[in-house]
């Protein structure tokens, strides 16, 4: 069936979870005990609310933007075919990702080291000294994280979608199989019971890492096969979510359900990720129920928002078409300004509940004003869009709009 919904819930959704990363890379800074996947230096300001935030976004943000990767995937190849569809990313995804490493990502690399170097030596330099940066490598490197292979940092996630879109043939097969196999299988995919196969094969995929919790692995140039795993799942959900569409309405009507369970959740999976952590050597039992808890609250949350955004959010808003059409940019340019902020906040002796806000605030006006006056009437607006935008302020558009009326 031709699909031709404007989802503004769905955009208005990824694009939170892209503007998320603002919170979720502000808050890694000031965290009192770093996972064990994320051996890094922080402010010597931290706050354990920070450990609870970076888990908690952590634990479904990403699941929950390659869910909507995957949707709107099916939705493109429905719209452009198979052909039109790789043309389109490769457009969308590959050019901005190849543009991207050679200019935001060695902005980044320069932040985060400066930020590291000074945090670990109790300085304030942009450069540390080759001996201090061996330091750093080799504390890192004891910790389990590979320090000989370059890093694509928070632009990861479109080099795995480039790997992601080789699937489409796979999931359009999956799809017809799907659909040939069983007239009733749209109510089997649309039944809240679907959760618990759907946890039970992300804590399969989850298995092999510590604590249960995806830390490690992934940000590099050489593919990580269990991070592959794992996050082309979702992928590949989103793709048949999208083809069985009364899903939807199970999201809309168990919010409230998958509320109260992701509440009981996420300090349960704290704490057993924590515990795990805290082993010298891995127990089989601790690493079982971390992983068990990790899978349930993130497909928890995924249900949760999911919801929560098609219940509250499925209407035209200059907000969301805002949101929408700004956070690629926002989420491309915010990690060298996020850092940069923190670094910026070293020397001050500050509590972290006060240089968190400030640099999420900062780094929050800094993006969306590059964007409103140089970006989206720009070049890279269309690299990255395909369009140029000549967007008011939303506020502006909805103040207009009232005087209309």
């Amino acid at each position: 069936m031709d699909d031709n919904r404007r989802y503004y819930s769905l955009d208005a959704l990824r694009g939170s979870m892209m503007m998320l990363g603002i919170v979720l890379h502000g808050s890694q800074w000031y965290i009192s005990e770093p996972p064990g996947g994320l051996p890094v230096p922080t402010d010597p300001s931290t706050a354990y609310v920070f450990d609870v935030i970076v888990h908690f976004i952590h634990s479904f943000r990403m699941p929950l933007f390659f869910v909507l990767a995957g949707f709107f995937t099916s939705l493109l190849v429905q719209k452009r075919g198979l052909r039109g569809t790789y043309a389109n990313r490769g457009s969308r995804i590959l050019s901005p990702l190849l543009v991207s490493c050679l200019t935001i990502l060695p902005l980044t690399m320069l932040a985060m080291i400066a930020f590291m170097g000074s945090a670990k030596f109790n300085t304030f330099q942009v450069l540390p000294s080759m001996e201090q940066i061996n330091i750093l490598k080799a504390e890192i490197s004891a910790a389990g994280m590979p320090v000989d292979q370059p890093s694509l940092g928070h632009l990861w996630f479109l080099y795995y979608l480039l790997y992601f879109y080789l699937l489409i043939p796979l999931c359009m097969g999956l799809v017809w199989l799907l659909k040939k196999a069983d007239a009733d299988v749209g109510k089997v995919i649309a039944s809240p019971l679907l959760y618990i196969p759907l946890v039970m094969y992300s804590a399969a995929t989850l298995w092999t890492f510590r604590g249960g919790v995806l830390f490690e692995g992934f940000l590099f140039v050489k593919p990580h096969l269990p991070a592959l795993l794992y996050y082309g799942s979702f992928f590949v959900f989103g793709y048949v979510f999208h083809n069985f569409r009364q899903i939807l309405v199970t999201f809309n009507h168990s919010l409230n359900g998958f509320l109260g369970i992701s509440v009981i959740l996420l300090p349960l999976a704290i704490m057993a990720t924590a515990s795990e952590f805290a082993m010298a050597d891995v127990d089989p039992q601790t690493h079982a129920v971390a992983v068990a808890l990790n899978a349930c609250l993130t497909w928890s949350l995924i249900y949760l928002f999911m919801g929560l955004f098609l219940r509250f959010l499925d209407y035209k808003s200059p907000w969301i078409l805002y949101i929408s059409n700004s956070s690629y940019w926002v989420y491309l340019i915010h990690m060298p300004v996020v850092t940069t902020i923190a670094w910026l906040l070293l020397p001050f002796d500050l509590p972290a509940l006060i240089k968190f806000p400030i640099v999420v605030l900062v780094t929050t006006l800094i993006c969306f004003s590059f964007y409103h006056y140089w970006i989206q009437d720009s070049w890279v607006s269309q690299l990255l869009n395909g369009v140029r935008f000549n967007h008011a302020w939303p506020w502006q558009e909805n103040a207009a709009s009232n005087v209309a009326k």
